[in-house]
């Protein structure tokens, strides 16, 4: 499948009359869906976590709490609908002669975890990366069911602290990818890449940082992120510090998400600089204080799930540890629908860069409002439209869908295996992305597509 989305100056000629707006996630009204409410848990829960959702198998949830006077453990839940969720009493770690849901004890900092599909060893089908002791810096582990662990070798894999959240994923060509941090530079994100767990990159790569747009305020504390086609989406921990600490630490502010993208996985765009893709609450919510978001996202059906942790208590010293609410809920978005060109009149129009046309459908995901509608003309690499195909014989898309079909007169023909160029029009709509699947793929899941 070939996919136009973000709709930044790389796969668009011109856009007149739309307006490129950030579209929010809409968090679960019954959230927390859990709190950290055990004894173990100490009152404190982090999300230097993830959430996976197995084939076939339930919702899994990885999270971080502390222990006084300052030790990280990881902690594991699981879910049928991702909503109810339960803490299985495991005999792996106990809290005095009790049984409790922790899986690792080791220290573990800025756990992520992913389930390697594409692995043909049971054993390592669920792989962590965490800071762990006695080093502090970022090992590997395996588990054939995210539950018991083992390491992957006795020395780090990584020789760095990461002292934040990471993200790890796999790449459609097989490459396992970490985003941690190097403590010398700060919160600033670097990443790592690897064939095979144990190789390693040399020298991590500074990927993102602040710029000269934002205030001094802003840090970034970490970020998650996940394949999304041949590009890569992140959540970055955008953290907000206030004015009046001036210390080398910056320890006092609050944390949310800003939304970022990525076509090489090092060159990365902040889709609505400064602007939050999920904020943190309003006064008096039980997110007001940091909001954290999972390493990855979850991709289900027709609803990309973003899981979060969210605390009554401001970031500060040793923050984790004062009396607080810290509990978990999520966001959720239909798919590709994080950036929108919204045309309020007609008048809105855009061209398409040029691109091979992989089969005889078009279709769009979009949302119209009342009266509002979407057309296509398909042209050529010069503009001209095929006959046909022009906007005049194109049927208005109304209504409110993800995949839209783009159809013509019964006559036209779309030129398959041609380079075409797509000239769309809108009126009180928003058009998130643009779409034709291969020749031969009936249904095309939506995270597995190409792009400009």
């Amino acid at each position: 499948m070939f996919k136009i989305l973000f709709f930044d100056n790389r796969p668009v000629e011109y856009v007149r009359g739309f307006k490129r707006v950030l579209e929010r996630p809409v968090k679960y009204a019954a959230a927390p869906l859990f709190i950290a409410d055990q004894p173990w848990e100490h009152g404190n829960m982090q999300l230097y976590g993830s959430v996976v959702k197995a084939p076939d198998g339930p919702f899994q949830l990885w999270y971080s709490t502390i222990e006084p006077r300052w030790w990280i453990k990881l902690a594991y839940a699981e879910s049928g609908d991702g909503i109810v969720w339960r803490k299985p009493l495991l005999d792996i770690y106990k809290h005095g002669r009790r049984k409790t849901n922790i899986v690792l004890a080791d220290n573990t900092h800025g756990s992520a975890v992913i389930h390697d599909e594409t692995d043909p060893h049971l054993a390592r089908r669920y792989k962590l990366v965490a800071g762990a002791a006695p080093s502090d810096c970022i090992s590997v582990f395996t588990s054939p069911d995210g539950v018991r662990w083992s390491r992957l070798r006795r020395e780090p894999q990584i020789p760095y602290e990461p002292d934040c959240p990471m993200a790890f994923f796999r790449k459609p060509d097989g490459r396992y990818v970490v985003f941690h941090r190097v403590r010398p530079w700060g919160r600033r994100i670097f990443r790592s890449a690897s064939w095979d767990l144990v190789h390693w990159d040399s020298e991590p790569r500074m990927i993102l940082e602040p710029g000269s747009g934002d205030p001094p305020q802003l840090q970034f504390y970490g970020m998650g992120a996940a394949p999304y086609g041949d590009l890569e989406i992140g959540t970055l921990w955008a953290y907000h510090t206030d004015e009046e600490d001036i210390g080398p630490s910056k320890m006092l502010g609050y944390q949310e998400t800003e939304l970022a993208f990525s076509r090489s996985g090092y060159a990365w765009h902040r889709v609505d600089q400064g602007n939050a893709f999920i904020p943190h609450g309003d006064p008096g919510d039980w997110d007001c204080g940091n909001l954290q978001c999972a390493s990855q996202p979850v991709f289900l059906d027709d609803e990309i799930r973003y899981y979060f942790m969210g605390t009554t208590a401001r970031h500060g010293g040793h923050w984790e540890l004062d009396p607080q609410t810290a509990g978990v809920g999520f966001a959720s978005i239909k798919p590709d629908r994080f950036v929108a060109l919204a045309a309020a009149k007609s008048g809105s129009e855009l061209l398409t860069v040029a691109f091979a046309l992989p089969s005889d459908k078009l279709f769009v995901n979009t949302r119209c409002g009342r009266g509002g509608w979407v057309k296509a003309e398909v042209a050529d690499v010069t503009g001209k439209p095929f006959r046909g195909l022009t906007m005049d014989d194109c049927q208005p898309v109304t209504g409110d869908a993800t995949s839209h079909a783009l159809r013509w007169n019964e006559q036209a023909t779309l030129p398959v295996g041609e380079r075409i160029r797509l000239r769309v029009q809108a009126e009180n709509a928003r058009v998130y992305s643009l779409f034709a699947p291969d020749s031969g793929e009936t249904e095309p899941a939506y995270w597995q597509f190409r792009s400009v």
